[in-house]
């Protein structure tokens, strides 16, 4: 975690928030770029907007992968909430999809396939996770998948960003029946009804992207969004083949496979789309890498300069990244704004249902004086428990009574009260005695050996 960001520039904005890319600074003087997304100020009077925002914070800290952009702090200002992420130094797979298209070519086969299984690794690493905590499935579906979200370094690597559409077991906010979240050209047609989805309807997008990549023309777009959706509910492909012959019919088949209409019909999840893929590439002997695709980013970085917007930082002395510093210099991480809920410091009286003692402190040392029924010692020390009935054993299942022993204004255990009185109080000093003769008996058998 920084301690201080600095704004560099602003990288891109969309109709929830901005991201700008900044450098982060530490105790230490490292620095490194970073991306901090941030809300924009005209929805932070919309809750809703606000807890769709928390909500990519939330599932984007779960997420530890490769081909997913990592999330490395969250926090908050007088005027806006940040999600600070990895500043992935490249493009993405709209701005090569639009070079290959100005240029009317489509992306070579292998390459295509290739990034195909890196975005699928990716996304069934988010299908599958569970809560590290519980080991409940979070049942994340990512909604949005598409050319702007799949963001490409100059070194080949390929990666998922864009959460804020997510749906999941965790979320605050829950999407009303009928309402279409997620860009109309990629949504899979049970989502474009208005229904439920699941993680098939990722699998839907990927396969719209595995159409475009290959073929270089849009599957569902139309003039219009109400005629774009029209077409995604009907699901009608064309023969890829025919607009690229050189598309394999096995190939063709498999993207055929993702774009099913009835999500029962496609793959169920993503590593089965992926090995399918994968075993294409084997079976037709095609080698290809991150190397591949570096090759094609050199040539596009060389063409087309405007797809590297970090070439052009903002001038000095812009007033608006002044005002986004000012911001970020007051950035706080959720995690340590007293206004955030506390994590693991609840009082154990709420967590034990009352029955923990109020002043119980598990780390300190036991009291010995705080032991009753032993004759001898100060039998006052710990309040009596007010009551003559036996205290009933905690039930097996149960973590949220008192252990046996344990007084109800206490914060020691207590050995039972004993019932034989006067009797039984002379059996520790009869014990004391004995050791005492033992110790002498040893010391005059040592003496005599001697």
């Amino acid at each position: 975690m920084a301690d201080r960001y600095r704004p560099l520039f602003k990288l891109d904005s969309g109709g929830m928030a901005e991201v700008y890319v900044a450098e982060a600074e530490s105790v230490a003087g490292f620095t490194k770029k970073v991306a901090i997304k941030r809300i924009l100020p005209s929805l932070l009077k919309e809750e809703r907007f606000v807890r769709m925002f928390l909500d990519e914070a939330r599932l984007s800290l779960h997420f530890n992968h490769a081909n997913i952009v990592s999330v490395f702090d969250i926090g908050k200002s007088a005027n806006a909430y940040f999600i600070v992420m990895e500043y992935v130094e490249g493009t993405n797979l709209k701005y090569i999809l639009q070079y290959l298209a100005k240029h009317r070519r489509a992306m070579p086969i292998a390459l295509a396939v290739w990034v195909l299984g890196e975005i699928l690794k990716g996304l069934d690493y988010a299908h599958e996770l569970r809560d590290p905590n519980t080991g409940r499935d979070l049942g994340i579906v990512h909604r949005d998948i598409s050319p702007p979200n799949i963001l490409v370094s100059w070194n080949g690597e390929v990666k998922l960003t864009d959460f804020g559409l997510a749906k999941a077991s965790t979320q605050l906010e829950s999407t009303d029946p009928g309402v279409v979240k997620g860009k109309f050209a990629y949504l899979a047609p049970e989502a474009a009804h208005g229904q439920e989805v699941d993680h098939r309807a990722d699998i839907f997008a990927v396969g719209i992207l595995a159409y475009e990549m290959l073929t270089g023309q849009r599957l569902f777009l139309a003039e219009t969004d109400y005629d774009t959706v029209q077409n995604v509910r009907k699901a009608e492909v064309p023969s890829m083949r025919a607009i690229n012959p050189e598309i394999p019919a096995e190939l063709e088949e498999i993207v055929r496979n993702a774009l099913s209409r009835e999500s029962n019909d496609r793959y169920q999840n993503a590593s089965d789309f992926a090995d399918d893929l994968l075993g294409f590439l084997f079976s037709r002997k095609l080698k290809v890498s991150a190397r591949t695709l570096r090759s094609l980013l050199d040539e596009l970085r060389q063409k087309e300069p405007e797809a590297a917007p970090e070439q052009k930082p903002a001038e000095p002395g812009n007033v608006i990244l002044q005002l986004i510093e000012e911001e970020f210099t007051n950035f706080k991480s959720l995690d340590e704004d007293s206004d955030a809920p506390a994590i693991g410091s609840q009082p154990l009286d709420s967590l034990m249902a009352g029955n923990m003692p109020i002043d119980y402190d598990p780390s300190a040392p036991l009291k010995l004086d705080g032991f009753d029924g032993v004759d001898g010692m100060d039998g006052d020390a710990l309040p009596p428990r007010g009551d003559d009935e036996p205290t009933p054993p905690p039930a097996a299942s149960s973590s949220t009574t008192a252990p046996e022993g344990y007084h109800r204004t206490g914060g020691h255990p207590a050995l039972p009260a004993s019932s034989g009185g006067s009797a039984r109080s002379i059996v520790p000093l009869l014990a004391v005695l004995l050791l005492v003769a033992a110790g002498a008996g040893a010391a005059v058998y040592m003496f005599v050996l001697k």
